[in-house]
């Protein structure tokens, strides 16, 4: 059976109320990372129920959640993550794992990022599996993505070992937040520096007596913030946010020790980097990096270097046919005429995908994403019912132009 156009429409929103249960189902489940187990298996539950293979590969002690509905060598990915941040500090309106409808949203930890995705992509698999697919839908969703990135690439590395994926015959939309209506085509890289230098403490009268490791973070981040402005200069790229550094986090001594020199200081460089900037391996900020520490290390202070969760930026080009059929979808199929080309300063798993060859749209989801990490975060309904339609719009189209010709609609 083939679908007409107007199919996908009315099946999204024949499962408005299954899709919302669904939804409340997940934020209900605490998986902030390294807890994502209990998610993994509603997950798995739900898809086998509703007849998807299911693949449960490892990853660093947990499972990812693989899904896959059709047969053959294309594949069409739907790609997210099972975790979750902790909930934001504050005054939250409900419990953050007790989901609640108020105002045309769903309230709850995680609903925007993102597991109002992971609701609509899994509603739209179940309505593709009714129909003669020219090849596979898969939804991956993996652990450990709002920190490491690791899940995501140990279902890669799981996909190519067991032969899953023909790289080549592979395109991917990660369903990060966006509002829906937009599609984002690229990201900055990300690595995070741990810092710590330790001087030598002493009495807050006699400094000259110290090292004030508070002295060394602010030349640091001073001459980390000129080294920024000149990978500006050398690494511009013509549509991503520039190249920032940024320090996050700096902790010495105490308020009770308020006349206590410390004797160490730990800080973290938040380094947003073009692809460029990113390229190597990073090679350009470990070089950069050494030139500002080594005059600190000559002073007198032992410093530390610790490199988290790098991910190399990520770009499809606009003329990609996978950029050129998402845009057609978001305009002329949904309606949604400010869809456009966009680029986010953030990073995510789309990297990863990218770097194996897998053409791969690097964020387009129902969430807002002004919403995630906040705050009373939540999602409009409206967006996860039209998500179902959009992701089951895209998988078909997709794995139309994967087999050599996109069938209608």
């Amino acid at each position: 059976m083939i679908p007409t156009s107007d199919d996908f429409r009315s099946l999204a929103d024949a499962r408005r109320d299954e899709v919302l249960e669904l939804l409340k189902g997940m934020i209900a489940i605490d998986s902030v990372t390294g807890r994502e187990e209990a998610m993994a298996e509603f997950c798995a539950a739900w898809l086998r129920a509703h007849g998807a293979a299911v693949h449960l590969p490892p990853a660093k002690g947990r499972r990812n959640v693989i899904g896959v509905v059709g047969e053959g060598r294309d594949s069409f990915i739907l790609s997210g993550h099972l975790d979750t941040v902790p909930a934001n500090e504050g005054r939250w309106t409900s419990d953050p794992l007790d989901p609640v409808i108020r105002d045309g949203h769903v309230f709850g930890l995680g609903a925007s990022d993102l597991k109002g995705s992971i609701a609509a992509a899994f509603i739209a698999s179940d309505i593709l599996r009714r129909f003669e697919l020219p090849g596979r839908v898969v939804t991956a969703f993996t652990v450990e993505e709002e920190t490491t990135g690791d899940g995501t690439r140990a279902f890669l590395d799981w996909a190519e070992r067991e032969s899953f994926l023909d790289f080549d015959r592979t395109l991917c939309v990660v369903t990060e937040p966006t509002g829906l209506s937009r599609m984002s085509l690229g990201s900055r890289g990300a690595l995070f520096l741990v810092l710590k230098i330790t001087g030598h403490g002493g009495h807050g009268s006699r400094p000259h007596l110290a090292r004030n490791p508070l002295d060394a973070c602010r030349t640091i981040a001073a001459e980390m913030d000129d080294v920024a402005e000149r990978w500006n200069l050398e690494h511009a790229d013509p549509d991503l946010p520039g190249c920032s550094v940024t320090l996050t986090s700096q902790r010495a001594g105490s308020v009770e020790g308020h006349n206590v020199i410390p004797q160490e200081a730990t800080m973290v460089l938040d380094c947003r980097l073009t692809p460029s900037a990113a390229a190597n391996d990073f090679a350009a900020v470990r070089r950069d990096l050494a030139s500002v520490l080594d005059p600190v290390r000559a002073s007198g202070f032992e410093v530390e270097v610790e490199e988290r969760y790098p991910r190399p930026g990520h770009k499809l080009p606009i003329d990609h046919p996978l950029a050129r059929l998402t845009e057609n979808v978001l305009v002329n199929d949904m309606g949604f005429t400010d869809a456009g080309v966009h680029y986010t300063p953030a990073g995510n798993d789309a990297c990863f995908f990218g770097d194996r060859g897998i053409p791969t749209i690097n964020k387009i989801g129902p969430g807002l994403p002004e919403q995630a990490h906040t705050v009373d975060e939540s999602v409009p309904i409206e967006n996860v019912v039209r998500a179902i339609e959009l992701y089951a719009r895209l998988a078909w189209r997709g794995l139309g132009h994967l087999a050599g010709g996109e069938p209608t609609p």
